[in-house]
């Protein structure tokens, strides 16, 4: 019996080798952090077992209690296509003791396979003390208030838990697993939903996603990060983080008898649920003393300009490139405004915002051109663009500005009012032909009177007074109207209803095509586009605050302040959350239609 199960495990080994050959990965494995007197693991794992002379490092500052340990593993398992994946470890494993406290480099470990040779990474291992180490557990548990000391839990690490709103926080969720768990993999992951932040999920390669040692409280556990998000905050106040829940695969060694001898498994798989803590960010209002060219920004930035032509004719467009960019809230930074000289006729600008989600932060830029025709010869100056932004490195707000633009417009092709004038029919020329020649009448003629005025008769006086009303009335209701259109802000006033309701058909049109970021965005437009125009307030001061004071100035309730205040959250936050269901979708429509109506009742203008 025995001989037959060394045949057996000499085939097996055999069979192994053979699968083995293709990609040789070396790898060193230690904890980053110890404390004095503690015994740990160094293990040297290559995927192969053919490899030979292995020859490991001196350990200097370390106690070897023993090793090198021989291990030797492997699993094989097939897909539903039938194609057969095998993984092989053999590993040499020391047991050492650390001795005393301090900063240690562990040379690299080497393997040769075939005529070829393999090594490790170097490796550094802190030594702490008692004091240092409880002190060290203090610090790295500040942002893990509910740490725990069982053998397996998670926890959701904040960057910062106390913010200013729209100021990037930094989430990740992180699975710690002691050295008695043989973690497998996660089947099912309940994440917490972050309400009242605006997310961005962060890509994790798959150095994020390996098992790295980590001390926790003092007890070394192996720690995998399982997602990152950046959050941004579109309320102040605290905000509750929900709790999530975890089911991970976990192995357990099997007690292995002579019935499993030809059971390749030697471990038993058990499902265990593990519950993610809830947590909070605490979101204060930026500080007082905005600067007028505030433009919701906040972070770190930069920003520049360029013109497409300093020397242009009459009618010949121009554009005015703007680049904000930086590390902060990019896709929520309001449009700079450029004060273009009144005779030009300006355009929607174009925006593209390119953002990449790092650690760091949201970082990118953001282009912005503007269009704009000049209608007249001339010099004249396109002043610089001051762009304002609160610096959260210092808490500070902090003013850029770009350079001014002179710019030359030369007479075009002939005056443009003449060319207007030339394409009116000179309506002298035209003739009436064939008034001279008139076809005999048949049959029974009846002849009448031709009626006359004459002078002095009430048709006569008529004739005159009724032209004379008629042109006064005119030149009343002109010069009324023409007073009405040179007061640009009470026309945008006047017509906020009809811009707005123009832009909530085209919201509506998305909304059938179930384009929903397109159908935020439009809403989102209109919405605070009505309320600049309706309250008369520029793009400049253009925040929710002002619109607030605003509204409670013009007599709105406090149901209809709400109701635009969550439609502006609701709209900004669903551009950048996971995706809305229909109804909500159209609750929101009906909603902003409802407040929009609501608001022409209140205030008339």
């Amino acid at each position: 019996m025995k001989r037959l199960l060394f045949i057996l495990i000499s085939l097996f080994t055999y069979t192994v080798c053979i699968y083995a050959e293709d990609d040789i990965e070396f790898n060193a494995i230690a904890p980053e952090v110890v404390k004095e007197g503690q015994q740990f693991q160094v293990k040297f794992e290559i995927n192969t077992l053919k490899a030979t002379n292995f020859r490991g490092p001196s350990f200097t500052g370390f106690e070897v209690l023993n090793g090198p340990a021989d291990a030797r593993g492997q699993s094989i398992s097939f897909d539903s296509n039938g194609n057969r994946t095998q993984i092989i470890s053999y590993s040499k494993t020391y047991y050492l003791l650390a001795t005393k406290e301090g900063t240690y480099t562990i040379e690299p470990a080497t393997f040769q396979v075939g005529n070829k040779q393999y090594s490790t990474k170097q490796l550094t291992i802190k030594v702490l003390s008692d004091a240092d180490a409880a002190e060290a557990s203090a610090v790295g548990n500040s942002n893990k208030s509910n740490s725990k000391t069982n053998d397996l839990f998670a926890q959701v690490i904040l960057s910062k838990r106390k913010v200013y709103e729209q100021e990037a926080v930094l989430a990740t969720i992180k699975l710690y697993a002691g050295q008695s768990v043989n973690l497998s993999q996660v089947l099912n992951a309940d994440f917490p939903n972050f309400d009242g932040f605006a997310v961005s999920e962060i890509d994790l390669g798959e150095e994020s996603r390996q098992l790295k040692a980590e001390e926790v409280n003092g007890k070394i556990y192996g720690s995998v990060v399982l997602a990152q998000y950046l959050l941004f905050p579109q309320k102040t106040g605290k905000i509750d983080i929900a709790s999530g829940k975890l089911e991970v695969l976990t192995q357990v060694p099997r007690q292995i008898n002579i019935h499993d001898i030809f059971n390749m498994d030697m471990y038993d798989n058990v499902k265990r649920v593990v519950n993610i803590p809830a947590t909070s960010v605490t979101v204060e209002s930026l500080p007082s003393g905005r600067p007028a060219s505030f433009m919701n920004a906040i972070g770190n930035f930069t920003i520049s300009s360029s013109i497409n032509s300093k020397k242009v004719k009459e009618n010949e467009a121009i554009t005015i490139k703007v680049e904000v960019k930086g590390t902060g809230n990019l896709k929520y930074i309001k449009n700079p405004e450029i004060n273009f000289p009144e005779d030009f006729e300006t355009y929607d600008p174009v925006v593209n915002v390119e953002t990449k989600n790092t650690t760091s932060g949201l970082q990118g830029y953001k282009t912005i051109e503007y269009t704009a025709i000049p209608r007249f010869a001339g010099n004249f100056t396109i002043p610089g663009i001051e762009f304002s932004y609160f610096d959260t490195s210092s808490n500070s707000y902090k003013t850029l500005t770009t350079q001014p633009f002179e710019l030359q417009v030369e007479k075009g092709e002939g005056n443009s009012a003449s060319t207007v004038m030339n394409n009116f029919t000179n309506k002298e020329n035209v003739k009436l032909l064939g008034q001279d020649i008139r076809f005999i009448k048949v049959g029974e003629t009846k002849l009448q009177k031709e009626i006359t005025f004459v002078l002095g008769s009430w048709g006569y006086i008529l004739g005159y007074i009724i032209p004379a009303l008629l042109f006064i009335i005119f030149v009343i209701i002109y010069r009324k109207q023409a007073k009405a259109n040179s007061d640009i802000t009470l026309m945008k006033t006047k017509k906020a209803n009809k811009v707005a309701k123009k832009r909530l058909k085209l919201a509506g049109n998305y909304l059938k095509e179930h384009k929903k970021e397109q159908f935020y965005a439009e809403t989102l437009k209109a919405v605070w586009g009505y309320l600049s125009d309706k309250l008369s307030l520029p793009l400049s001061e253009l925040t929710k605050d002002n619109v607030e004071a605003e509204l409670n100035k013009y007599g709105a309730d406090n149901e209809l302040i709400t109701r635009f205040m969550e439609i502006l959250n609701t709209c900004e936050f669903a551009q950048y959350a996971p995706s809305q269901s229909e109804k909500a979708m159209d609750d929101l429509y009906e909603s902003t239609v409802n407040a929009i109506g609501k608001m022409e009742n209140t205030i008339k203008k």
